[in-house]
């Protein structure tokens, strides 16, 4: 519901801002928060994250602005209008530059998935633009003015300026306001509100990647920024995503939340991390929290993926220091051989097969006894793919046989497969399941984990096994486990 309302909104936003004007559309936009409340906190820890970067951009902006009016370039320097031709450019470039980075680098998608992530990954992430442009339609941006102003944020950055000034008034780098912003983004009331419209389908394409990295509900407070200066002074100031860095930066973040091929590496053009950590962590939720380029704090914190070593060529390592007792010592190093971060695997395997295997299990399982049998942590922990029996998951204290239905999950193959033989209830919990995924979990119901309290949920899934599975009931041993 929070979704789906979220949508409507942003959809009536777009409307009222070319039909009314730019002070409509972003006083429609504050329905949002009432629609989902906490993304209030969301969209204001979001622009705390790039703010920084922002009054940089602002900031050299006035500076630009004020040696150009000392001179006479103004006069002849050449303009860009935001009109409904520089916009259609704008999202047909975009549209290409995401085809470019996905058929270069990207995981084989079935076309239907491909499709889902086109349509909603557009939606998600360049409504934004098309809130912005309408505010800004008919604005006229100087060429030198954009050019100066991104080589001078350029060389602050470069020459250590910026990261001086943050240091002077103890402002924390990117890398940290990112972590401690997306972790919190991830609680899981939290997430519900705001961040999940970032990771509704699970895993991630080019066509997902926003220029910020956030979602929809994480937005309205960076809208502002965009626009505000903009229309409060149009001759000092242009839109920071406008910026020749930002631009490349949003180039970079389509490669980054592309899951890369086997054997895709960092010089293939559009490829920006080659050992899919922020993609794996679309796929884990609950791990790598940090960008591609600021991992450390993951693992500082121990909140890196099972079996994540790296990112960029590098591999981080931790131990104690020997002679401080309370330090640690980390080795950052070139990665090569054992050192390279490994693939979540995907498995192209054939759904008949696997439906007749899963059905075949079922059957077993259920012939022990009428009701559900009771599966022990070792024999689940055993059932990670089809070659060790099947794709089993243990949910809320029931385990179920996933080993048909993961190929075809809307989600794709890796969040099932990385949880796959473990108990992936947080993951569920916070992802959020409609009830037709929840009718669809009960049909592939096979025990119930050993040592565990089934939870509400799972009750309610044993009490529909159990009227189909009862002596005279006029169900079969087949239906509660799975139907094609």
């Amino acid at each position: 519901m929070i979704l789906a309302g979220s949508m409507l909104v942003r959809v009536l936003q777009c409307f009222v801002v070319y039909a009314c004007g730019w002070c409509s559309g972003l006083a429609a936009g504050l329905l949002q928060f009432l629609v989902a409340p906490l993304s209030l906190t969301g969209s204001l820890i979001r622009l705390q994250t790039n703010v920084s970067d922002c009054i940089l951009h602002y900031v050299c902006c006035g500076l630009v602005a004020a040696a150009l009016d000392a001179t006479d370039i103004t006069s002849w320097s050449p303009h860009l209008t935001i009109d409904i031709y520089f916009i259609s450019i704008f999202f047909i470039t975009d549209f290409v530059l995401n085809v470019i980075v996905h058929m270069n680098t990207s995981e084989s998608f079935g076309p239907w998935r491909m499709a889902i992530h086109i349509v909603y990954g557009t939606f998600n992430t360049k409504t934004y633009f098309v809130v912005v442009f309408g505010c800004l339609l008919g604005f006229r941006i100087d060429l030198v003015l954009l050019c100066l102003t991104s080589l001078l944020g350029l060389a602050a950055r470069r020459y250590g300026l910026y990261a001086g000034l943050l240091r002077l008034i103890c402002w924390p780098c990117f890398a940290i306001c990112f972590y401690v912003e997306h972790r919190i983004g991830h609680l899981p009331v939290n997430y519900q509100n705001a961040h999940k419209m970032h990771h509704y389908l699970h895993d991630s394409t080019a066509f997902d990647a926003h220029i910020y990295g956030s979602g929809m509900n994480e937005e309205y407070f960076w809208i502002l920024a965009e626009t505000i200066p903009c229309l409060l002074a149009p001759n000092l100031f242009f839109p920071y995503f406008l910026n020749l860095e930002t631009l490349y930066q949003s180039w970079t973040n389509k490669g980054a939340h592309t899951r890369s091929d086997e054997g895709i590496g960092s010089e293939t053009f559009g490829c920006f991390d080659e050992d899919n950590y922020h993609a794996d962590h679309h796929t884990l939720h609950r791990a790598n929290f940090g960008s591609s380029t600021g991992v450390l704090l993951d693992f500082y914190f121990g909140t890196v993926g099972d079996g994540t070593k790296g990112v960029g060529g590098l591999h981080y390592s931790k131990r104690p220091d020997p002679t401080k007792a309370g330090h640690t010592i980390f080795r950052i190093e070139c990665a090569s051989g054992e050192n390279r971060a490994p693939r979540i695997a995907t498995y192209q395997e054939d759904p008949q097969e696997d439906l007749e295997k899963s059905v075949e299990n079922g059957q077993a399982a259920l012939s022990e006894d009428r009701g559900l049998r009771v599966i022990t942590k070792e024999e689940l922990a055993g059932k990670r793919s089809r070659d060790s029996g099947g794709v089993w998951v243990a949910l809320h204290g029931a385990v179920f046989d996933l080993t048909a239905f993961h190929v075809a999950h809307p989600g794709g193959p890796q969040v099932i497969l990385s949880h796959a033989g473990s108990d992936a209830s947080s993951t569920f919990a916070e992802v959020g399941h409609s009830a037709a995924a929840k009718t669809m979990a009960a049909k592939r119901l096979i025990g119930r984990l050993e040592g565990s309290t089934p939870s509400g949920f799972v009750v309610e899934l044993l009490k529909a096994h159990a009227a189909v599975a009862a002596p005279g009931s006029g169900g079969t041993l087949e239906s509660p486990l799975l139907t094609k």
